[in-house]
């Protein structure tokens, strides 16, 4: 008898050490879920893009248009002026950077304001290069490709064919590399460049 008691004494504290451990490993499974989540909550990871997101949210007129000529939103100067210094170091970066053909246009147009800062030789506010970006809103320049391209975005807008280079000029049927054009519904008309000294 003494044996049989032990052995049902012995099976009964067995499966109340296995209920107890269940029970505990389903405790700590529950805390485990539950808790799990808040930490990973409170403590995201960071943003790949975040650096980008937040450039390109401060975004001027200017700005767009670097970005818009080939220059990467990191390069962007966050600045409130542009010294003739600085315009000839982003010169130089959109020179050197690869380009695709819708960033000509742009380019152009980037080109034409930092070398305007360059010869004026003093510092051109951002909300100045910002209006000045704003005149070149309804040009349109000719690519090397034989598009005729918004100044400001590069999407072309007209085919006109191979462009062809000759001692004095490059261009193709009375347009030229270098130019600005305007869309006045019928025909594409050579236009001024805009004046960009405001004093």
């Amino acid at each position: 008898m003494p044996a049989e008691f032990y052995t049902l004494r012995f099976w009964i504290r067995i499966a109340f050490e296995r209920l107890l451990l269940s029970r505990g490993l389903a405790v700590v499974l529950t805390l485990l879920v539950v808790i799990g989540p808040c930490a990973c909550a409170s403590q995201p990871p960071p943003l790949a893009l975040a650096a980008t997101r937040d450039t390109l949210a401060g975004l001027d007129e200017f700005g767009a248009l670097l970005l818009g000529a080939g220059l990467s939103a990191s390069s962007i100067p966050q600045i409130r002026e542009v010294s003739p210094e600085q315009a000839t170091m982003l010169r130089r970066s959109l020179a050197i950077l690869p380009s695709v053909p819708r960033q000509y246009a742009p380019r152009f147009v980037a080109d034409e304001l930092l070398r305007y800062v360059e010869t004026k030789g003093a510092s051109v506010s951002r909300v100045g290069l910002g209006m000045m970006v704003q005149e070149y809103r309804d040009l349109f320049v000719l690519t090397p490709e034989g598009y005729l391209a918004a100044a400001l975005t590069g999407v072309p807008a007209y085919c006109v064919g191979a462009v062809q280079v000759s001692p004095t000029s490059a261009g193709v049927g009375g347009y030229e590399l270098g130019r600005y054009y305007r869309n006045s519904g019928v025909n594409w008309p050579q236009a001024d460049a805009p004046k960009l000294d405001r004093n």
